[in-house]
């Protein structure tokens, strides 16, 4: 007879496992054979082992070999170097198979459309053609020979004939280029190679116990060895969670969606009975009643669809079974947490995997396929500095070595770009054959000096040096094959990460991560001829999807205690504490796709695989999981896209105990988990709202001029006014806004140059070299002036090309602006007219710089030239703008360089915008229709600004943000610095 046994879910798969097999095979156990599912379960059945022969007293044993059971080596023990060795030809490396494959699918692109096709398309392409050739070996079953495989091509849609050519091609082709090379498709010989070894153990079984524990047998290789191993003399199988309680009309309606398909699917090929397959006699602690029932309350809630129309009776049956408090013992440490969000979800995880700590010798382990939660928990446990390592790893891409791989990339792009060079000057693999860290020195200098702004012209040796090391990749054409793209790169990378005493590729190298980007690139060295042209772009899109596609595992824990798995690496997991998290539909269970180049009734058809199997495999593994003892179950009502649905295992639970007990008695049931939803909204909330005032600092008096003196400039006092914390920042702080890197050309730069240009332009009548500024003979000279200021304040010949109308309109509207000024009387006797006069009574200097001074018979004119929006003369008025009007009282005191002493007629804006009607001139004094005088704004001024200086002499005057709520900006350069978004939002009056 065969022998098959059933590990019940909810009990220590790997701890019974070690127990029964030492009492039942004894010392013929070390020469034996255990293969499992994965690798991370042989090494947990180790660990088992070795602590079951501690706990009887022995301090050394021998223990058989354990193998996982995907993975079959035929150069490993004990398959060499006799039993399989010749059998079957080695592998096609996958990284070449998906490059030719690719290839094949970029020729027959080229052939079919015109549309470009770079090499990351055409992986991506050539990926789910590539599933179909595994799925299709896993099911061991040709496509193009169906019967139907014509109909499909010649009916389908479009999309779908031309990817039945494409694998027709393939399937036609692809064996004789194998067979060139003398190798076999990856999943192929793995079949041949279970195949191999079930055809040797059939006929000469071997001399030494051999066990299956823990597989499914999906994989129909796999259950034929199985079959193969359970008849052999020494031979086990060891199922994992096979329900043996369903009525035989509940098992035959079983589907691929079923937790227990594939074990259907498997004791059928090993012509098993169910009923036949005992229990496995050798349970550690026993099977407890608690488990016994909670796994027949999993699988009433999981049974098949079109078996649920009779729950209710069912429900009868079960508590008549297992008495009227199966419902209540089987729940007991089962707990359901329904947070609020994804962040609440993560935290509460966090406070139960945190609170298992405070049990000595307790475990704990979150599984859950979503990453963002995952990563979310191990944050969250960071803050009581317990570090977990994630099972499921983190993609090469987001490691240092593949920021550093992109980054030299993208400075490819732009060798000169302030961000591109930041990026790579500032990574901690950069040395540029120096002591490590003297590169990123040397640059956070350079940074802040010369690259902060608009981008600099000048060279720098240390970009030199960078440039140098850079150059295989600087000195590619721009259209060249992955393989002399990947070369370049590795080369570049060992120039740039050298110190003065390591080489660079070891210590490009020096990790997991370093390793397996190593190992891609010399993929692409090898193969990436394959591929079509690319330019820099292309392959720095290629090498980000081999990067982010390939994932760095931890290769050992960081806690001893606490886990945090995928579903996959939680096979026969052995907690104390099990959370299953990210139960929502599209999470947990996934969503399935059929692909892009077959619908799931061609799948059908052509006997592949159908995309729901992948509901079954996870609804068993969480089947398994959730039949242990403390269990919570945790998913969030809304996620980042907005609300979710529960995953069907929850909604079907909860469905279930609603018909037996009610909707009332869910959370009594399974609301044990809300203390950790309660801690986790209560935790870094505070017991009390306090309101935050405005801020008002109030720094000693002597501390308030100490950077320039006592003085402020005629627009500064406008400031003063209007935001005085902004002055703090400045003058007492002695703060400066930080320019971004590479910032971009803006309206300042504008108004800068125009402001430039029109300097130069009056300059030249000044001196004598144009006759008169009106005359339009000279509009070309202003036109050349603004045309050259926007050249020398960084836009290219391009951009000041395409600002030819705005130049020309700027001109014209000055040019007759100048016109009507002296129509009217005015001569222009001064541009940028720097000013300076003293309150002698208060020891406090007024400087200002004036953009354009005209005198007339009665006085002076002032204006001011700008780009954005001008003060109104009732800004003025009010005394909340005095730039003007400080002007006219310097003009009176005599403080205007090179200038006599006088009065002021006029003052006023030109705004120089150039957006065709955009041009005007605004006076702020009279002549403007209700504005005050020029001596009665003068005297306003002067009377404020000594009021300012006297206040702010009172060490009890303090600097408050944008206190005027009329002259409010939207941002100001202080306004993070006062923290205003956390006063300012929280009351309309922005009073705390």
């Amino acid at each position: 007879m065969s022998t098959v046994y059933n590990m019940p879910s909810g009990t220590p798969f790997l701890r019974s496992l070690a127990h029964g097999l030492q009492a039942h095979y004894g010392d013929a156990l070390q020469n034996g054979l255990v293969l499992l599912p994965t690798r991370r379960a042989a090494r947990a059945l180790e660990f088992a082992f070795v602590q079951q022969a501690a706990e009887r007293g022995v301090n050394a044993a021998l223990l058989p070999r354990l193998r996982p059971l995907a993975d079959v080596n035929p150069e490993e023990p004990p398959f060499e170097p006799g039993e399989l060795a010749g059998r079957v030809a080695p592998a096609i490396d996958p990284v070449q198979r998906r490059f030719e494959i690719a290839r094949l699918v970029a020729h027959y692109h080229s052939r079919t459309t015109d549309l470009p096709l770079d090499p990351a398309a055409a992986l991506h392409m050539a990926d789910p053609l590539i599933e179909i050739m595994d799925d299709a070996a896993l099911e061991e079953v040709g496509i193009t020979n169906h019967a139907e495989w014509k109909q499909v091509t010649e009916e389908a849609a479009t999309h779908f004939q031309h990817a039945g050519t494409l694998y027709q091609i393939i399937e036609a082709h692809w064996p004789d280029r194998l067979s060139e090379l003398g190798m076999m498709e990856p999943t192929a010989r793995r079949v041949a190679l279970l195949d191999a070894l079930t055809e040797i153990w059939a006929e000469t079984p071997p001399d030494y116990p051999v066990i299956v524990a823990g597989s499914t047998g999906t994989l129909k290789a796999t259950a034929r060895l199985m079959s193969v191993i359970a008849d052999m003399p020494g031979g086990m199988v060891v199922l994992p969670g096979l329900q043996e309680e369903f009525p035989d009309r509940v098992w035959d309606t079983i589907d691929v969606r079923h937790p227990q398909s594939s074990l259907k699917g498997l004791l059928e090929i090993m012509d098993v009975s169910r009923k036949s397959v005992p229990i496995w006699p050798w349970i550690v602690d026993g099977d407890r009643a608690v488990a016994r029932k909670r796994r027949r309350i999993l699988a009433e809630a999981l049974v098949p669809v079109d078996a649920t129309g009779d729950w209710l009776k069912r429900i009868v049956t079960l508590t008549e079974g297992e008495g009227a408090d199966v419902f209540d013992t089987a729940l007991e440490g089962l707990s359901l947490i329904e947070a609020r969000n994804d962040a609440e979800e993560g935290l509460s995880i966090a406070l139960i995997l945190r609170e298992a700590l405070e049990v000595k010798g307790q475990t704990a382990a979150l599984v859950t396929p979503d990453q963002n939660l995952a990563q979310r928990v191990r944050a969250r446990l960071a803050r009581w500095n317990v570090d977990v390592a994630m099972s499921q790893g983190v993609p090469v891409q987001q490691a240092p070595i593949g920021v550093f791989l992109s980054a030299l990339l993208e400075l490819a792009r732009d060798p000169h770009g302030p961000v591109e060079l930041s990026l790579i000057l500032k990574h901690e693999l950069t040395a540029l054959g120096q002591p490590i860290d003297a590169a990123k020195a040397e640059w956070a200098s350079l940074e802040r000096k010369f690259f902060r702004g608009l981008r600099p012209t000048q060279t720098f040796d240390l970009v030199q040096q960078l440039h140098t090391a850079v150059a295989p990749l600087l000195e590619l054409s721009d259209s060249a094959t992955p393989d002399h793209w990947a070369a370049a790169l590795v080369a570049s990378a060992e120039a740039v990460a050298r110190t003065a005493d390591t080489g660079g590729m070891v210590r490009l190298r020096g990790d997991d991560a370093g390793r397996q980007a190593a190992s891609i690139l010399d993929g692409m060295v090898d193969h990436g001829f394959a591929l079509p042209e690319t330019d820099a772009d292309g392959f720095s899109r290629l090498l980000s999807s081999l990067l982010q596609g390939s994932v760095v595992r931890p290769s050992q824990g960081t806690h001893p205690r606490l886990s945090i798995l995928g579903p996959l690496e939680a096979r026969l997991l052995d907690a104390d504490i099990i959370i299953l998290g990210g139960l929502n539909e599209g999470t947990w269970p996934g969503g399935v796709d059929a692909g892009p180049f077959l619908s799931r009734g061609m799948r059908q058809q052509m006997k592949l695989s159908l995309p729901e199997r992948r509901y079954g495999l996870a609804a068993h593994d969480f089947a398994e999981l959730a039949a242990n003892g403390t269990v919570f179950l945790t998913r969030s009502l809304k996620n980042e896209s907005g609300p979710t649905v529960a995953s069907r295992w929850v909604w079907r639970l909860k469905t279930l105990l609603a018909g037996a007990m009610g909707e009332a008695e869910i959370e009594r049931l399974l609301g044990t988990g809300q203390t950790y939803l309660d801690w986790a909204r209560a935790l870094d909330q505070p017991t009390e709202m306090t309101f935050i005032d405005r801020p008002n600092p109030k720094p000693p008096v002597e501390k308030r001029w100490a950077r320039k003196g006592r003085e402020i400039s005629i627009t500064g006092a406008s400031k003063w006014i209007r935001d005085p914390y902004s002055l703090f920042g400045r003058e007492v702080l002695r703060l400066k806004l930080l320019d971004p890197l590479d910032a971009p050309l803006d309206a300042r730069q504008f108004g800068t140059a125009m402001h430039k240009g029109i300097e130069l332009y009056v300059r030249d009548a000044l001196n004598g070299q144009i006759d008169r500024l009106h005359d339009p003979a000279n509009a070309a000279l202003l036109r050349a002036h603004l045309r050259d200021q926007l050249l020398a304040h960084g836009f290219d010949e391009d951009e000041v090309f395409k600002e030819q109308p705005r130049i020309a309109a700027v001109t014209d509207a000055l040019m007759t602006w100048f016109a009507l000024r002296h129509a009217d009387g005015f001569d222009v006797v001064g541009t940028e007219v720097d000013a300076k006069a003293t309150l002698d009574d208060l020891n406090f200097s007024l400087i200002g710089q004036l953009d354009l001074v005209e005198r007339s018979p009665t006085g002076y004119a002032f204006t001011d030239f700008k780009t954005g929006s001008p003060a109104s003369a009732k800004t003025v008025g009010a005394g909340f703008d005095l730039q003007l009007p400080l002007a006219a009282w310097l003009a009176g005191e005599g403080a205007l360089d090179g200038l006599p002493k006088g009065e002021t007629d006029q003052m006023g804006y030109v705004r120089i915008k150039g957006s065709n009607e955009d041009f005007s001139h605004r006076h702020v004094s009279t002549p403007a229709r209700g504005a005050k005088s020029p001596d009665e704004l003068r005297t306003q001024a002067i009377d404020i600004l000594r009021r300012l200086i006297q206040a702010y002499d009172d060490p009890d005057t303090g600097y408050p943000s944008q206190p005027r709520a009329q002259y409010t900006h939207d941002y100001g350069e202080y306004d993070d610095l006062a923290r205003r978004d956390e006063w300012s939002s929280i009351a309309g009056d922005g009073e705390g």
